[in-house]
């Protein structure tokens, strides 16, 4: 009987070491806090534009200089691997080189000693960038009032009449439908050159 009563405590002290080891393992992760992650923006943006998210605690508070795993995937699985670190008010950026089309985007948190990870997906859209740049730097340079006897343009006809009263000084002339300056004035031809009487 003695045997026996030794055989049951000896399994009791196992059974209970074992239970120990195993609360001990699951204390840490019961201790962690839950995180989260959202995106911020548009599900549409253009090339050359950027992805942003905000990596929080459970209670919304920023998870700041926090690592994040962000995976994009095209229409044809295709994956890019990426690793964006958070900054002091928990947002991470990525910059997405990616021409046009539609992708998924990945972003996963493995958590730490104190958080828990997480994940979030989204589905977005890139746009193709319009040409903007140069049409505005186009329509920034003013179009020619008129242009002198070599090509150079001028801007207006404060501009013109400048130029001819300090070329000729007080004449007359016109604009031709070419915007060419044609001098109205005895002793000159039309280009301005002179002639004589």
């Amino acid at each position: 009987m003695k045997r026996d009563q030794i055989i049951i405590i000896a399994l009791i002290v196992i059974v209970a070491a074992l239970l120990v080891g195993v609360v001990a393992m699951m204390a840490p992760n019961m201790m962690q806090q839950d995180s989260n992650i959202k995106f911020k923006g548009s599900a549409t943006i253009k090339e050359g534009e950027s992805i942003k998210f905000v990596l929080t605690d459970a209670n919304g508070v920023a998870l700041a200089n926090q690592k994040v795993k962000v995976t994009i995937s095209d229409k044809d699985k295709t994956k890019d691997y990426h690793s964006v670190e958070t900054d002091e008010n928990g947002v991470g950026t990525l910059k997405l080189d990616k021409d046009e089309g539609k992708y998924t985007v990945n972003i996963k948190y493995a958590g730490n000693d104190k958080y828990k990870g997480c994940n979030a997906t989204k589905k977005i859209t890139i746009e193709k960038e319009e040409e903007e740049a140069q049409t505005s730097s186009a329509s920034s340079t003013p179009s020619a009032y008129a242009y002198k006897a070599d090509g150079t343009p001028m801007y207006s006809q404060a501009e013109v009449d400048r130029y001819m009263y300090n070329k000729y000084g007080s004449v007359n002339y016109h604009l031709q439908d070419n915007g060419y300056v044609n001098l109205d004035e005895p002793g000159f031809d039309d280009a301005g050159h002179y002639v004589g009487y």
